[in-house]
């Protein structure tokens, strides 16, 4: 848009120019003392030359504001929409009584691919099934073919592989390079009526994207070629924009479908260590060995329930946390809970979205919790309920998990304990970089705090 406006203040400045100097030329004449016939011819002649620059100005202003609107219909140009598709009914639009043909490269195959075909008619359809087997999107050159048909190197720079919009001298036999007979692409060109043709490749930073041919009905002309090859140059960027983009949604896509089967894999490992202390479990006698196998098993499940909820993610980036607390703490309580009539969980859990770097250490948080409330916070048959809180307030997001028992003890210190489990829970805490806190009044509530990293 700059260049543009420039252009613009530049054209006007010009303009200004030329015409102080026809007034000056106006006086001299008159000082000169020439024929009023003289004067009349002479000022008719710089009339014409200023109409001429003022034609001049309307078209290069014209032509700036065609190739920003393109520009910008090409950033904005939605998924769905196919790039050679575009460029083909741009050009068709632009250039009346034309057929234009896009084609692309196809690097895997060395060969140029017809995409898209605009102004297209019945006979020809015809003519390319009868003469090539196929349609004209069928249609498949190898680059080769392009080098083979001009056989010496200063010839070669100039063809359609330079990226500068050249007219086919020797027509459709030109434009497939030799690959048909010279009779045939005659006999087309009569039937079809066909008369200048002009073609080039879309060429970016020395490397090929595809080409395009333009070909006029006979007695119609190219007008504004300048346009015509600023519009493929910058057709030529746009592909390149377009398949970088591609390139690197394929490659992140292939690198998400790996970190989902790494979680996979993760998942079932876990399962089979839960699996294994399960069986291990039940050949044991002494209770409080039982009870830490369980725990262990526990751990292995809730890693394992994560590393589940990671692959069948979509974004990783953003993890529904609070399905992940249902799902959990509803499988602990069933585990863990003999009698649902004496211990109530009540579960209030907003849906945050949460990082995968943050919801593994969360959940392990998570199942300590839950399980140390579960275990020990209603003994002798006592009855309560258990509560889980998750919201985010402000910046910050809170887990709560609260439970109206006997209490945490007094005289513990829960960041200085042996207990394995409020260790992981510490621990844990640092390393998300949140705030754990307890309150003791009406039972025991442990809080975390932490903010969602970037």
């Amino acid at each position: 848009m700059f260049r543009l406006y420039s252009e613009i203040f530049s054209i006007e400045l010009d303009y200004i120019f030329k015409l102080v100097l026809y007034s000056l030329k106006v006086l001299k004449m008159l000082d000169e003392g020439k024929s009023r016939e003289e004067l009349v011819d002479e000022l008719k002649e710089l009339k014409a030359i200023l109409k001429s620059n003022q034609e001049s100005t309307k078209k290069i202003i014209e032509n700036e504001r065609i190739l920003s609107k393109t520009a910008l219909e090409l950033v904005d140009l939605p998924p769905h929409v196919d790039i050679y598709d575009f460029i083909a009914k741009k050009l068709g639009d632009l250039i009346e009584n034309s057929l234009i043909a896009v084609s692309m490269y196809d690097e895997p195959s060395d060969s140029i691919l017809v995409r898209s075909v605009i102004g297209e008619n019945q006979r020809l359809i015809e003519l390319s099934q009868k003469i090539m087997g196929g349609g004209l999107t069928d249609i498949k050159l190898p680059l080769r073919s392009f080098y083979e048909f001009y056989d010496d190197k200063e010839h070669q720079k100039n063809t359609i592989l330079s990226g500068k919009l050249l007219k086919m001298e020797d027509g459709l036999y030109q434009v497939f390079a030799g690959r048909l007979p010279q009779k045939i692409t005659r006999m087309v060109e009569l039937t079809m009526n066909m008369g200048d043709m002009y073609g080039t490749g879309f060429e970016s930073k020395g490397k090929l994207y595809g080409t395009v041919y333009i070909f006029l009905k006979k007695g119609n002309k190219l007008n504004n070629n300048e346009l015509v090859q600023s519009l493929i140059s910058l057709f030529a960027v746009a592909i390149q924009r377009k398949q970088a983009e591609n390139e690197i949604k394929k490659a992140l896509k292939e690198k998400e479908l790996l970190l989902k089967e790494i979680h996979h894999r993760v998942k079932n490992n876990l399962m089979i260590i839960s699996s294994l202390l399960n069986l291990q479990s039940a050949h044991i006698k002494d209770e409080g060995a039982r009870n830490v196998f369980r725990e262990s098993q526990n751990r292995a499940k809730s890693m394992a329930m994560i590393h589940e909820r990671l692959y069948r993610s979509t974004d990783l980036k953003n993890i529904d946390f609070g399905e992940y607390i249902r799902s959990l703490t509803t499988d602990l309580y069933r585990t863990l809970v003999a009698d649902p009539d004496r211990i109530r969980l009540d579960i209030d859990v907003e849906d945050v979205k949460i990082d995968i770097n943050t919801v593994v250490p969360l959940g392990l948080i998570v199942n300590e919790l839950v399980t140390n409330c579960m275990k020990h916070a209603f003994p002798d048959g006592e009855t309560g309920y258990i509560k889980l809180e998750l919201y985010q307030k402000s910046q910050k997001i809170v887990l709560k998990v609260i439970d109206n028992g006997i209490g945490f003890p007094e005289d513990l210190d829960y960041k200085k304990t042996s207990s394995l489990g409020l260790q992981l829970v510490n621990n844990l805490t640092k390393q998300i970089d949140g705030e754990f806190e307890l309150d003791r009044n009406q039972g025991t509530s442990f809080a975390l705090i932490f903010e969602e990293k970037e």
